[in-house]
Formats: C-alpha cells, sequence, structure tokens
C-alpha cells in the first residue's frame, strides 16, 4: 500500500524522462545491478516491434534489476534489442556485463526516447507464469531476508526505446513490491 501523499508508482514511471535504472538507484540508495537470467540472439520474425526485416538479428534478455548491495529484486524484466542499431562498445557491454540497459545507454550518451507500446511480444505486459517470481527468488536469495513480498508483482508496463530516430529496444518491465517499499522509504516524513 502507498503512503497517503506518496506519488504513485505508475505516475512516477511515466513522467520520468531518464532511465528506469537511474529512477531506481535515486529511490533505492543503492546501485543496480542486471541479474541476466537468460540473454540469447535469433533472427527476427516480420512483422515486429522493432522494424526489423526478417532474418536480421534480434537479442532476446531476460534479466531481473536487482540492488548490488542488499540484493533485493525490483523488477523483472524481458526485452529484444537490435545489435546492429547500437555502438559497438555499448553492445559489448550488454553482453559481457551486469550492467542494466539504462546504465548502459547513459555511460554511451545514448540519447532516447520511450514510446510506450501494447503490443504482444517481448515489450508488452501479460500475466506472469511464475518466470518472474522464480527468477526473482534466484536473483534475490542472498538477500531475501529484509526483503519479505519483494517478489508480488505491483504494476507492469511495455515500451519501446529509439534511438536516432530507430527503435532499438522493445522492453517489458514487471515491477515488485519492493519498488513500492522504496518508493515509500524516500519520501520525506
Amino acid at each position: 500500500m502507498t503512503a497517503p501523499g506518496t506519488p504513485s508508482l505508475p505516475r512516477l514511471l511515466r513522467h520520468n524522462p531518464g532511465t528506469v535504472t537511474h529512477l531506481l538507484e535515486e529511490l533505492t540508495g543503492e546501485p543496480l545491478v542486471a541479474n541476466v537470467v537468460r540473454q540469447y540472439s535469433t533472427p527476427a520474425e516480420a512483422p515486429n516491434t522493432l522494424g526489423v526485416e526478417a532474418g536480421r538479428t534480434v537479442t532476446h534478455r531476460i534479466a531481473v534489476l536487482k540492488g548490488g548491495v542488499t540484493m533485493v529484486p525490483y523488477v523483472y524484466a524481458e526485452s529484444a534489442f537490435v545489435p546492429a542499431r547500437l555502438p559497438e562498445a555499448a553492445r559489448l557491454q550488454l553482453e559481457q556485463t551486469s550492467d542494466p540497459i539504462g546504465r548502459v545507454l547513459a555511460a554511451h550518451g545514448l540519447a532516447h526516447v520511450r514510446e510506450e507500446s501494447s503490443e504482444s511480444g517481448p515489450g508488452a505486459p501479460r500475466a506472469l507464469d511464475g518466470t518472474a517470481a522464480v527468477a526473482a527468488g534466484a536473483a534475490g536469495a542472498a538477500g531475501a531476508a529484509g526483503a519479505a513480498g519483494a517478489a508480488a508483482i505491483v504494476w507492469s508496463r511495455a515500451y519501446r526505446l529509439t534511438i536516432d530516430g530507430l527503435p532499438v529496444f522493445a522492453i517489458c518491465e514487471w515491477f515488485f513490491r519492493s519498488v513500492e517499499h522504496a518508493l515509500e522509504r524516500s519520501m520525506p516524513v
């Protein structure tokens, strides 16, 4: 439950001009890491949310954003991106590190525009089968003490990120109750 006077999570996210990574790091007071559960490349099918021709390589990534100190899970995310539309250094950082997408974009000065989406596929909210809870549990097991209820999903959204006018990422995020807890703690009393 959100404390009276606390901005709602959906409103806060909708009006956030920066990345989810930066916003959550501000709310939680700790750096985030992306526990990449699975990442693989596959040929795109047409039509698709990213507007790439059939057969072009698209990378799918499933990750849990968690506190780098507490290991508390905050977001389960599924994304698809077009590696050819990213600078080589950014693509390698996504492949080889636990940095969240938002940190990679910022590190490489990649200005982006968020476009809300309701299309199906990676980038559209849907009911989760338990994958998110299992992934959150695995990602946050070390920091589970004090994170009671963190894996309960309280909100989800889907969007595309465009860079230089081209869609590069299709992202779907499911926010755990731990984000609401962080939001409540961050508000002045």
